[in-house]
């Protein structure tokens, strides 16, 4: 069964939703110091480390759960994640490690490289790179290399596109599209927001925004980012044949820089 795979390869990226943006709402502050000037950061944008945990459940079973952790240096940024499934009587352990930055040129995030690991069930190794503007890419599986390329934009990785679409919800933005890099392909993914639900989180009961998956008439995923929680992504379902996932968002914990750096 390749549930842990799929979820590494597929799902995790795309639930990857929950880093860079700022605090909105009464903490809402904007980067203003010397060291970070040269950067032209979104407004509603500073470099909080962020860590936050999730349980993963197959048809209301829990599987696993996964962590991302997100440490700033500069406009860069590197997001770590690790994960742990329970298919069938197999254990799987997944590594990632994205890095990714802040382009002032193209006004969005930008993906460097990422490298990921699998062990277990479906185990193998994965890394690639990206060239700076982003069109081109080199990928490693197991040992192979493959080159891809792209005219209509970017390329970037799930990470990267959790960045940009947070970012984009924050700036109140209704429809977004994106280049993923997949391991053995690029895939072009459409969103749009269907609308503000209320609904039961670990963190009580709570209105956020949903976002669909469209243009894939064999699936469904649907993210949901709470406002009140930092945008974060509190929920996520996924069906798909046989495959019935859910992600919630059970803890999080967010640092940012001490309160005299910021106007």
């Amino acid at each position: 069964m390749r549930l842990l795979s799929l979820f590494a390869a597929s799902i995790l990226p795309l639930l990857s939703v929950s880093a860079m943006a700022a605090t909105t709402g009464s903490t809402e502050v904007t980067q203003q110091t010397q060291s970070h000037a040269a950067y032209a950061f979104p407004n509603k944008f500073h470099q909080c480390k962020k860590t936050l945990n999730y349980n993963v459940y197959f048809k209301g079973s829990k599987i696993g759960n996964y962590q991302r952790r997100i440490v700033w240096n500069g406009n860069q940024a590197d997001i770590y994640t690790t994960a742990e499934a329970d298919v069938l009587i197999t254990k799987s352990k997944m590594n990632m490690h994205s890095q990714l930055h802040w382009s002032d040129e193209l006004q969005r995030f930008q993906t460097d490289s990422f490298q990921r690991n699998i062990r277990g069930l479906m185990a193998g190794s994965v890394s690639a790179t990206f060239s700076k503007d982003g069109r081109s890419s080199t990928v490693i599986e197991d040992g192979k290399t493959q080159k891809y390329t792209e005219d209509l934009m970017p390329i970037i990785d799930g990470d990267t596109i959790g960045s940009q679409m947070r970012l984009d919800l924050i700036e109140g933005k209704k429809n977004f599209d994106f280049i993923m890099q997949n391991s053995d392909e690029t895939s072009h993914y459409y969103f749009t927001v269907a609308g503000t639900e209320t609904i039961d989180t670990n963190f009580g009961k709570i209105k956020a925004i949903r976002v669909n998956q469209t243009r894939k008439s064999d699936r469904q995923l649907s993210l949901w980012f709470a406002p009140s929680l930092d945008y974060q992504l509190v929920k996520a379902t996924y069906h798909r044949k046989i495959i019935d996932l859910n992600a919630v968002l059970m803890s999080q914990k967010i640092d940012c820089p001490p309160k005299q750096l910021f106007k």
